[in-house]
């Protein structure tokens, strides 16, 4: 086979082969394993942590207007992260909830349900205000 025909083969192969992955992020954090992204999230200046449960954790950035909670992976349960960016938009307060799980289809739809009962429980004092 003629050079030309062989580079031309390359190039195909070359351009039908993915990229490299794009890591996934929320509230541009990179998704990475429930430990890590504790330890990342809580070494931004200005957040605290809680447990909401044994196996979700809450924590706030008041200085980038964030929420987070996170579910610890167990058994069957992959772990999952809701991130709440709090933003004023026409003189109301609001949050942009974004989530990421890497599990089921349904085993994800299970533990978001979950993590946002949680949350509603929670807040619920602060909403009959």
């Amino acid at each position: 086979m003629p050079l030309g025909r062989w580079v031309a083969c390359l190039f195909l192969v070359a351009a039908a082969l993915p990229g490299p992955a794009q890591a996934r992020q929320i509230c541009g954090k990179e998704v990475v394993a429930f430990d890590e992204m504790v330890v990342r999230i809580k070494a931004d200046p200005g957040t605290e942590a809680a447990w909401i449960s044994p196996a979700m954790m809450q924590i706030v950035d008041t200085k980038r207007l964030l929420i987070w909670t996170l579910a610890k992976p167990t058994g069957s349960q992959p772990a999952a992260y809701i991130c709440r960016r709090i933003v004023q938009e026409g003189g109301a307060v609001t949050s942009i909830m974004t989530a990421e799980c890497h599990g089921t289809q349904l085993g994800c739809d299970g533990i978001i349900s979950r993590i946002l009962a949680e949350q509603s429980r929670a807040t619920a004092p602060f909403r009959q205000r």
